[in-house]
């Protein structure tokens, strides 16, 4: 009597797998469909628009009498209008007169991390050109001082020119850099040099430095910020975690009720390696930059902790950036700027070896680690590179170089130390000429290529 009642359980177990494995099925599509809704809704959709004027901000002007020069600024509200008069007297070798708009208090702003945009409404009459400086401060704390806003970090923006009517102006935040006259002012540690706005307490509008003295108005009607209220890393966190938990509940559940069957285990294994794959690719796309398809900086950091536990050899950093891109974008426009950073970062994946990796470090510059491979090597990759550049077919029929800084790691050195090393060749080849190759401990005099092909 125990056969027949053996064969019904396993019956009995299989009917329920299949039942399960149904309801896994629907499951699979109900969420796959929930993905791609998300994905679309936060790329079409899900807007985040915060506007700042002169209703809802306390608006100041400050001017250059500040730093013993002779321009005076003069503040005029008109409803959500905000107005600064400036009479530009050029005393000082900069004279300027800026509008600030604070955001919160001395120590504690905006966070806008979310933001990937600022629109201006705005306006500006006078003599001469009419540029505006568009300004971020961050307050960071062990840079920064309370109620001193100088020592906020400050992120920039190129000068643009404003037409004398209410015009709006759009500023992509991939625009922004850090200001080298607070970076020399404060010394700021390289490290500390990051591009950061997760804590912005003031916004300023400041005239240009090239402009004629004399009266001018500059007109401000809004600043909005513009941005997703949920950002694309977020949601692509919560769809992996979405991935890895349903399937895992699953899982568990299929595991209980086949334990009986060997032939429903072998399925469940199946199953859950499709998944872990699944899981494993939705997850790499957070460590990948979205536009060059390499990686950013998290996935850097995966990389070299996986390559950490591994064991290594020696290692060398190559720090690259397209010379002159800021003219790129300027003349062709940013969708062609985007071209150019997509063909660049794709002929040095193409170009380094399997056990390399190039990662989009922020803007137009990008790191090559070179694993195993000694800083003379590291040079020759970097040579070939940039001789390839010049055979590289550019959108637009442009010409595209770019400067390449080497340095070698060091024996219990931090990444963070070879890095900046290797930022400081790049820098020395963008003094030198530009479209070269810098290795440290190479003789500035001497043919990065000819010194290193001894080498090999």
């Amino acid at each position: 009597m125990l056969q027949p009642f053996n064969h019904l359980a396993g019956r009995d177990a299989v009917s329920s797998a299949r039942d399960t494995l149904k309801r896994f099925r629907s499951g699979f599509f109900i969420l796959l469909l929930v993905t791609v809704v998300s994905l679309a809704w936060q790329h079409y959709g899900m807007d985040r628009v915060v506007e700042i004027n002169g209703l809802n901000v306390n608006a100041v002007v400050n001017d250059d009498r500040l730093d013993e020069g002779a321009s005076v600024a003069r503040l005029e509200r008109d409803g959500p209008v905000l107005r600064m008069h400036c009479n530009l007297v050029r005393q000082m070798a900069y004279p300027y007169c800026l509008l600030r708009l604070p955001l919160g208090t001395d120590t504690r702003g905006m966070d806008l991390t979310r933001f990937d945009q600022i629109t201006l409404d705005v306006a500006y009459s006078g003599a001469g050109a009419h540029q505006v400086r568009l300004n971020m401060e961050d307050f960071e704390p062990g840079l920064s001082i309370p109620g001193k806003y100088p020592t906020n970090k400050h992120v920039a923006v190129e000068l643009f020119t404003v037409p004398d009517h209410i015009t709006r102006i759009t500023v992509p935040f991939n625009l922004f850099y850090i200001a080298e006259w607070w970076k020399a002012k404060f010394k700021v540690p390289f490290e500390k040099t990051g591009l950061r706005y997760d804590n912005v307490v003031a916004i300023q509008l400041a005239n240009g430095g090239d402009m004629v003295p004399g009266p001018y108005v500059l007109t401000l009607k809004a600043l909005r910020f513009h941005g997703k209220w949920i950002s694309m890393t977020q949601l692509l966190a919560v769809l992996v975690a979405l991935w890895i938990a349903w399937p895992l509940t699953v899982a568990a559940r299929m595991r209980r009720e086949l334990s009986t069957s060997k032939a429903q285990l072998k399925l469940l294994q199946e199953l859950n390696k499709a998944l872990e794959l699944e899981a494993r690719e939705l997850a790499g796309q957070v460590q990948v930059d979205n536009l060059t398809r390499v990686l950013n900086r998290e996935g850097l950091r995966a990389f070299l902790m996986e390559s950490a536990s591994k064991g290594a050899g020696p290692m060398a950093v190559i720090f690259t950036d397209i010379d002159h891109f800021k003219s790129v974008n300027d003349t062709h426009g940013h969708a062609v700027g985007d071209l150019v950073l997509r063909d660049f970062a794709q002929m040095m994946a193409t170009t380094v070896r399997s056990t390399d990796r190039v990662v989009r470090w922020g803007g137009e510059e990008f790191l090559i680690v070179c694993m195993n491979t000694t800083g003379e090597r590291a040079g020759l990759l970097a040579e070939k590179l940039r001789t390839g550049m010049h055979a590289h077919i550019w959108p637009a029929g442009m010409r595209v170089t770019a400067s390449f800084g080497v340095a070698e790691h060091l024996p219990s050195e931090e990444l963070g130390e070879v890095i900046k090393r290797a930022d400081a060749e790049l820098y020395a080849a963008k003094r030198s000429g530009r479209d070269r190759v810098h290795v440290h401990g190479v003789a500035s005099g001497a043919k990065a290529a000819d010194v290193m092909g001894r080498a090999a």
